[in-house]
Formats: structure tokens, sequence, C-alpha cells
């Protein structure tokens, strides 16, 4: 990364003639944006362990600011992290000696049509007033990733970020229509000419910057399809016999063409922790349509779910979700610090025909690291090909315990016919894996980092660089 060669106060004085008070090299400043939400940070964090400091914190504040702050870190070979909300939970924005370059104050919705049911917006933008915007012309984008108070557009775009309502609308990376973005080198990479739903001029090489994690440039502005705000909804909880009864019955609904908005499996383990009810597998359900397509897909969805086992559980522990959906990493960091415990959660996904399976041994195997003393599951998007388990585990607050525990799950994930990610990304926490993952694919995406950031400046090492 240039070492002492780099002239880091050459560059930081021509960074403060361009953007005068928005760059800071404060102590406390550089202290608050050296980790992002990543658990083993945040333990290190709390235990006083020093975390690597970037060099200075940008604000641009338009498209055009961050390619002259990237021409400057580009001419003098200095590195730098885009950073939007800071709530990813994988080192994604940890970088030594590097130039943040934050893009909050980019936080205009910049275009909307009712009638076309389009949005656009700088990267910068929070997730939760994007949605009150959005609200407030009767439309949502119906994005809502546990991140939600605290996210921000680019940062979900760049991460691939998945929703709680994604069942029924999608990932992000099938709401975004287009995007600008500034490359590693400077210049602008825009919109297409025209804003369409779909166009088959190519490749479209914006899609790489989705889940990209910031290592090809920095996010500028996104278009977005949106929704009308639902105006009927309808909300139940079953419980199930087994995880499994409940996952085949999923299966079913999904195939039937029956989609909620929301499905939320809970083990017993997770059930009883979040809902404290004595049935044991609980299956969340909330679903949004016209009276009519609601009332029978109620009908469908009931029919299958009492064919697989289920008992009706009310509206209570739907209702308890709504209420505390955010709130769940505080209240578990209340938990377990008192202990001397400490909390990961680890997402994957995979087919019907091997979920099970990936459940079983999961639960079984990483609950049998020395230090793991809890791991519970739930399962919480799902397709007509599978569904994501997302798993929630407590140790003994030791790095050795962490990388034991990490290490089991990557080995029973891949053994198993599942994703070591779903929807948190790879950052620095996954790097060591995600080649076995992608096999020899990774080294051709290595070829388009070095193509597209030959310096390597952009968000650097991680995975790609």
């Amino acid at each position: 990364m240039g070492g002492e060669r780099v002239p880091k106060r050459e560059v930081l004085e021509e960074l403060g003639r361009l953007l005068g008070d928005r760059l800071s090299t404060s102590e406390e400043v550089l202290r608050l944006y050296s980790r992002d939400y990543w658990p083993l940070a945040l333990l290190k964090e709390v235990r006083g362990e020093a975390l690597p400091r970037p060099l200075a914190v940008a604000w641009p504040e338009s498209a055009e600011e961050v390619a002259a702050v990237v021409r400057v870190l580009a001419r003098h070979g200095v590195p730098f992290v885009p950073y939007a909300g800071g709530s990813g939970v994988i080192g994604g924005t940890i970088c030594e000696g590097c130039v943040v370059i934050d893009v909050k104050r980019m936080n205009r919705v910049l275009w909307f049509s009712e009638r076309d049911a389009v949005a656009v917006a700088e990267s910068g933008v929070l997730l939760r007033k994007l949605e009150e915007y959005l609200n407030a012309r009767g439309f949502t984008l119906r994005h809502i990733p546990q991140s939600y108070p605290e996210a921000a557009l680019g940062g979900l775009v760049a991460t691939m970020s998945t929703g709680q309502f994604s069942t029924k609308y999608g990932g992000i990376e099938e709401l975004v229509l287009d995007l600008e973005a500034v490359m590693p080198d400077g210049r602008i990479a825009p919109f297409r000419r025209n804003l369409v739903p779909r166009a088959a001029t190519g490749p479209d090489f914006k899609r790489l910057l989705i889940g990209s994690e910031g290592q090809l440039g920095v996010i500028t502005k996104v278009a977005l399809k949106v929704f009308p705000l639902p105006r009927h909804s309808w909300m139940r909880a079953y419980a199930f016999p087994s995880f499994e009864k409940g996952l085949e019955a999923m299966r079913e609904v999904m195939l039937s063409g029956a989609t909620p908005a929301v499905a939320r499996l809970y083990d017993k383990d997770d059930s009883a922790a979040r809902f404290h009810d004595a049935r044991d597998i609980l299956l969340l359900i909330v679903e949004e349509a016209e009276e009519e397509l609601l009332e029978a897909k109620r009908r469908v969805i009931e029919r299958i779910l009492s064919r697989h086992g289920a008992v009706d559980a009310g509206e209570e522990h739907v209702e308890k979700w709504l209420k505390t959906r955010f709130d769940v990493i505080s209240e578990l960091k209340k938990l377990v610090v008192p202990l001397n415990l400490w909390f990961e959660t680890i997402e994957t996904a995979a087919l019907w025909s091997n979920l099970p399976r990936v459940y079983a041994e999961f639960k079984k195997r990483v609950k049998s690291v020395p230090g793991v003393y809890a791991v519970l599951a739930h399962a919480s998007h799902f397709y007509t090909t599978g569904a994501c388990i997302y798993f929630t585990l407590t140790y003994d607050a030791r790095e050795d315990v962490y990388w034991r525990m990490w290490e089991t799950a990557v080995r029973v994930l891949l053994e198993n016919g599942a994703t070591i990610s779903h929807h948190h990304g790879v950052g620095l926490l996954r790097a060591k894996w995600v080649g076995e993952e992608l096999g020899d694919t990774l080294e051709y995406l290595k070829r388009v980092k070095k193509a597209l950031d030959p310096g390597n400046l952009s968000n650097p090492g991680k995975w790609l660089g």
C-alpha cells in the first residue's frame, strides 16, 4: 500500500483544499471509522484492543467530488474505502492507512415517478429516509434488512443485501435498474442513456458492482424499482412438530405460487429464546396484497401448512417480531456480555434437498466445538429452489474459539451443499474460504479487479485484492 513512500502530508493538504472541513484526521473520527459491526471487531473494541486506523475520513457531496478525491488518491497511490452506513458485519470497511470516502452527505432522492414505479437516489441516503420519502407518496422499496435503522443505499448494493420481505420482493440485486459509480481511476461510469426495465445490450458491466464490497469503485447513484404501499395484510404464526416439517411445508407454499411477503421458521432453540412458546417450532407469515388475492393466498397457505401438521398459533408472535425485529443484537449483547460470552451470526442458503442435512449437521458439529454454548437457527428467506438458514451463536469470548467455530461452520456448509454467505458478504471475515466456493471463477474476478484497479487502491486487502 505504499508504506513510507506515500506522501501523506501532501495528500491530506490536497484533499483539504478540495474538501475543507469535510476532511478529518482527528483521532476520535478515525476511531469511529476503524470498524463496521463485525462482532469480532466489536469484541476487540470492548476489550480496548487496537483496530487498524484509516489515514483520514472524507465527506464528498457529489459524484464529481468523489471523482476528484479518487483522482487525487490514484495520483499518489493512496488506497481508499467507500463507506455508507457502516452497518456491515464482515469487516468490509477495515483498512489500515486508507482514506475513508463516506458518501452520507450524498443523501438526496433525485427523481421519483409514480407512473413508472421508479426512484433514483444518491448512494448515501439512509434506507429509512428513502422509505419514509416513498411512503409519503404511497410507495415502498420494501427492502427491510436487520440493519434498517443505520443502513445506507450504497452499502446495501455493494454488499448485495437482502431484507426481511425478500421472499416476495427480492434482494437488492432484483431491485436495482441501474447505478452510477466512480471507478478506481477517478472517472464516472454513468447510468445508461435511457432508464429502461431491462436491456440486452451486452453484459451488464455495472452488475459487477453489486456485491463488489467497494473493491471496484464507489457507488454514487442508484435507480430502483419500487412498489405501491400494500393496502391489506394478513399475519399469522403456526407451530410445527419439527423444523424439517416446517421446511417441507414452505417448499410447497413457494412452489404453489402463494408466495408470502415474509416467512420466518424458527427452530426449537431460537423459538424458545425469542418467543418463549412451549410449542417449540414456530413459522411466522406476513402477506400483503389486494383483498381478493390476499384471501386466496391465505387459503392456499393454510391448506398446505395444515397438511404438514401446522397448528394455528395466532398473531401475537408476529406482532412481537414486528415490534422488536431491529433490537436482536443489542438484546443479545446485554445477555452474553455479563457471562463473558460473545455472539456471531452465520447465514447460508441451500437447495431444498440439502437444507435438512445442512441444518442438522451445523447444529451438531458447530455446537460440539469447545467453547460454543448455543446454536440457534431460523429460516428467513425463501425461494422456489430453497431457502436461507440464519444461525445465531454464543461462544466463550476468545478469538481462538471464534476461528475454530468458523472453521467448523465453513466445513459443514461446503461439505453439505450450502453457500458460506447468503447476504452478509465476504469482507475480511470470509476471505480465507471464498475461493473454495467459487473455484477458478475467483481468479477471473481477480483479473477484473486488476484491470479496473491496477494499483489495488479501492478497498485493498480484501478477497479480490
